[in-house]
């Protein structure tokens, strides 16, 4: 398997969850631009991200990541008691970086009148695009977004189809599990296809 110089690698992974095999001996290397992961419900989609995100342990194999790492899953994974404002500035500043760009990104993701209020106060929609401004105010190299279209209305789609596209052109590597949206599969450099914990790339 080639050494990855940027995006991550899962050589020969395999993730046990309740004893129960979820991955079994995966091996995908993760270049800049992006990269589709589809396959049907229960077939592993989300447990890959998190294996190349470091959130669940390998039973074997390894597992290579070439510089930090964002993950955005099912729940839009912001502080509850912050407000949206404050759980962007807390991600940016953990990270070293600028939050200049935080009150724009918010307003851009429609989220601008409401981001001085508690996350708990914000409907769903408006919490996963709080959410995924992160994509657009940490500009780390590796992107994982686990059905990110989830709770979007239509502006939302189109500004995450955006998003993605902004990234995939700055030389970001961007992983999407996704059962849906075929309109991505022009953007995409490569597709890993899973079925009952199998991978085959594309």
């Amino acid at each position: 398997m080639r050494t990855v110089q940027s995006g991550a690698s899962l050589h020969d992974a395999t993730v046990l969850l309740d004893d129960r095999v979820i991955l079994r001996a995966i091996n995908v290397a993760i270049d800049p631009g992006l990269t589709l992961v589809r396959g049907p419900n229960g077939s592993g989609k989300t447990t890959l991200l998190r294996a190349l995100a470091g959130l669940v342990p390998l039973a074997r194999g390894d597992r290579r990541v070439a510089g930090d790492v964002l993950y955005i899953g099912h729940r839009p994974m912001l502080l509850r008691g912050l407000t949206a404002r404050e759980n962007l500035e807390f991600f940016v500043r953990f990270r070293g970086g600028d939050t200049r760009e935080i009150d724009g990104a918010l307003r851009a993701w429609g989220v601008g009148e409401d981001m001085d209020r508690p996350v708990e106060r914000l409907s769903a929609g408006e919490r996963r695009r709080a959410a995924l401004a992160r994509v657009e105010t940490e500009r780390v190299p590796l992107l994982l977004l686990d059905e990110p279209f989830t709770e979007l209305d239509e502006a939302g789609v189109t500004r995450l189809r955006q998003t993605i596209a902004r990234a995939r052109d700055d030389g970001r590597a961007i992983v999407i599990a996704t059962h849906a949206h075929p309109e991505l599969d022009e953007l995409a450099r490569a597709q890993i296809a899973l079925d009952d914990g199998a991978a085959m790339a594309s």
